[in-house]
């Protein structure tokens, strides 16, 4: 069954080619995953074109460029902050112990970079997760239900 987002179908040959991309435990599964990327690059395709980020006549390398530059300019993330490693830290010290044989923690400073790391990409994923959510909620999708899997 073909899926719909707005007035750009989205074939069954596409999500079955996309499928050889998301390895999973069942048919269905690999299907659904399938569908569901698709789903999110043409959300975002179409949101690119709005904004005038590429034409809707671009071929995959450019729309993947707007996509990258709408993300860019669209979700804003906020860098984590000493306080915020230091309050990770201290909630999930036994993460960073010196080694499986010590249970004593490396120091914070030792360990904050890659927590502010962690942090960050945590935070970029959940602003990109939102922004998709948004964009799903003024879409008009049809043959998979997207929020529900996000």
């Amino acid at each position: 069954m073909p899926l719909y987002v707005n007035n750009a179908e989205i074939t069954d040959d596409e999500v079955f080619t996309e499928m050889q991309f998301h390895p999973a435990k069942t048919r269905e599964e690999a299907r659904d995953e399938a569908a569901k990327a698709l789903l999110i690059r043409e959300l975002l395709r179409q949101e690119a074109v709005s904004k005038e980020l590429v034409s809707d006549t671009a071929d995959d390398e450019e729309a993947e460029a707007g996509i990258l530059k709408l993300v860019e300019t669209e979700v804003s993330t906020p860098e984590a902050t000493t306080e915020a490693c230091r309050r990770y830290y201290d909630q999930n010290i036994e993460r960073f112990a010196l080694s499986e044989n010590s249970p004593l923690p490396q120091a914070f400073e030792s360990v904050e970079p890659r927590i502010k790391d962690y942090l960050h990409t945590r935070s970029v994923r959940h602003g990109i997760q939102s922004y998709i959510l948004d964009l799903a909620g003024r879409a008009k999708i049809a043959g998979f239900d997207l929020a529900a899997t996000l």
